[in-house]
């Protein structure tokens, strides 16, 4: 452990109220020199009323483990969440297909989170868009009294705009250019169920082999390229 992940784990610590969490803190993401077959790393996926961490809140959560360049798809789970506004889960059910009956079995988000973070603990974070996932998931942490995750994230989206714009093309973003989905048929990759969190967490964890087999496969692509 170097001097700045010593400070930043002690005070992590010292902010800590959220016992679920507090008990992982000790166990840090790997080096980012380390190459991805020497890895595990967590594709993630949300589903939310919005995309304001402020005011929106996260209705399922989904995610698989990686195991260098494998998939492990026994552990991928999908957990549905309930929702605590008043007004349900409005004019969203449109994207994600969740209405507030789907929600009336679900579990709260600090039974979901102690599911959760132990699967995040020491792994760096797969997902699409990853600010949406990062900007959640910290909102809640700090609702809750946990404190920011400390997790390197890998981008796919940002990734395929790289690997698209280093080879001489580029995209247009407005025009959807950069969805799972358009970043998939890219890469050869079949259509799969969109907007269920567990298989968009499969299907960017596929996404990202197939990103690093052009970088030039696990055994060669180091995690800090990935980012």
């Amino acid at each position: 452990m170097n001097p700045w992940q010593r400070l930043r784990l002690a005070r992590a610590r010292r902010k800590c109220r959220l016992p679920q969490q507090a008990r992982l803190l000790d166990r840090l993401p790997p080096a980012r020199g380390r190459r991805l077959e020497e890895l595990e790393l967590l594709a993630l996926d949300l589903e939310t009323t919005g995309l304001d961490p402020a005011r929106d809140h996260i209705i399922a959560v989904g995610w698989v483990l990686l195991r260098g360049d494998r998939i492990l798809l026994a552990s991928a789970r999908e957990l549905r969440v309930r929702n605590p506004a008043a007004d349900g889960v409005g004019q969203s059910a449109v994207i994600h297909g969740i209405t507030d009956s789907d929600l009336d079995d679900a579990q709260d988000a600090g039974d979901m989170l102690a599911q959760l973070l132990p699967e995040l603990a020491g792994r760096p974070i797969v997902a699409h868009a990853a600010s949406i996932e990062r900007g959640f998931i910290n909102a809640l942490l700090r609702r809750l009294g946990g404190v920011p995750l400390g997790n390197p994230f890998v981008d796919t989206m940002s990734l395929e705009r790289r690997l698209v714009e280093a080879g001489g093309g580029n995209v247009r973003e407005l025009h959807g250019d950069l969805t799972l989905d358009a970043c998939r048929a890219r890469r050869g990759l079949p259509a799969h169920q969109s907007h269920s969190a567990g298989a968009d967490a499969v299907a960017c964890a596929e996404l990202l082999l197939a990103q690093v087999d052009e970088l030039g496969g696990a055994g060669r692509v180091k995690l800090k390229e990935l980012m």
